[in-house]
Order: C-alpha cells, then structure tokens, then sequence
C-alpha cells in the first residue's frame, strides 16, 4: 500500500498543483522536486527503486527542466510519450533482438501461459504503449494544457485499466489451456 502511495506521489502533486494554480511551470516544478522526493522515500522506507522509477524520474527532472528553463510545457508532456514508447519499445527488442518475453519476466511466476501467448501478450502490450504514447503527442499538441493534464491523469488511466480488464479476459482463456500456441487474437 505505501509503495502504490509513494508511486502514485508525483503524478497526484502535479495534478493538484495544476488544478490550484492552472500554471503547467509551478505543477512542473511540483513534478521535479516530487519525483526527487519519491525516490528519496523509495530509499528511506527501503522499497526497491526498479530502473523504470529512476528512468521516469530522470525523464521528469530533465523534460520538466527543460520545459521550465525555456517556458515551453511541450517538453514535460513528452515525458509521457517517451516513457511509453521505451516501454513498448523494450517489450519489442527484448522479444524480437534477445527472444526474451519482457512481461513473462516479470509476470512469469504469477501466471502460467505458452510461450506463444506470452509472446501474443507481449506484442499486444507493446502495441498499446506505443498507441498510449502517441495519443499523448495528438493530445499534446491538439489541445490546451487543461486538457492534457486530465487525458494524463484521467484518460491514460482509464485506457490502461480498460485495456487490462481485456487482457485479464484474454488471458483467462489461455490459462485454461495454457499450451494452446495456436489460438488466436
């Protein structure tokens, strides 16, 4: 529970800092100092720092930085772009340069599936972080700073929580007949 909080820190503070002051440079530097805090605390209560929290973190620091230093918002919302893409792009190259399945990794002693469903998975995975992504960019630039902040708080939320509901059900499925390499999408 406290992990999810600590997580959840940065993203909540640059909202409400938003929201208070509809200014996306004072919910920017609420975002830096966060994300430093966040990790801080990550180490304080010793909860493993994983490379996707010191990614996003950097990503924070120095898009958002940048964003404040040349008072152009557009470098922060890219943050959300970048990290989904890396995500999707690393679930890729894991499985198609090393023919590591990245989510059976991580998720390989929780669910029992074929290889060939773990790789159905991770395609499927990668493909949304990279449409999530570069929804985020169409947002970005298509619409005012009021706008992206509830897509990035809201819309981005809802779109993965959807999306894992349909996985949970597809996944459902194989786990059934987890050597069943031939079924479908």
């Amino acid at each position: 529970m406290l992990k999810t909080i600590i997580e959840l820190f940065p993203v909540v503070f640059f909202f409400a800092a938003f929201k208070l002051t509809n200014d996306m440079f004072k919910a920017t530097a609420v975002a830096i100092v966060c994300a430093v805090l966040q990790v801080g605390l990550m180490k304080w209560q010793k909860i493993q720092i994983k490379p996707i929290h010191w990614f996003s973190a950097g990503l924070v620091i120095i898009l958002g930085g940048i964003s404040i230093y040349v008072h152009n918002p557009m470098f922060l919302k890219w943050k959300f772009s970048v990290l989904e893409w890396c995500l999707g792009a690393a679930i890729l190259i894991g499985q198609f340069a090393f023919n590591k399945n990245m989510l059976k990794l991580l998720l390989g002693q929780e669910l029992t599936l074929s290889d060939g469903v773990w790789k159905k998975l991770g395609l499927m995975w990668a493909a949304f972080f990279i449409f999530l992504g570069t929804l985020n960019i169409y947002i970005a630039y298509q619409y005012d700073d009021a706008v992206w902040v509830n897509f990035k708080t809201y819309g981005s939320l809802g779109l993965t929580m959807a999306f894992m509901l349909v996985q949970s059900l597809w996944i459902s499925r194989h786990m059934q007949d987890d050597t069943a390499d031939t079924e479908t999408l």
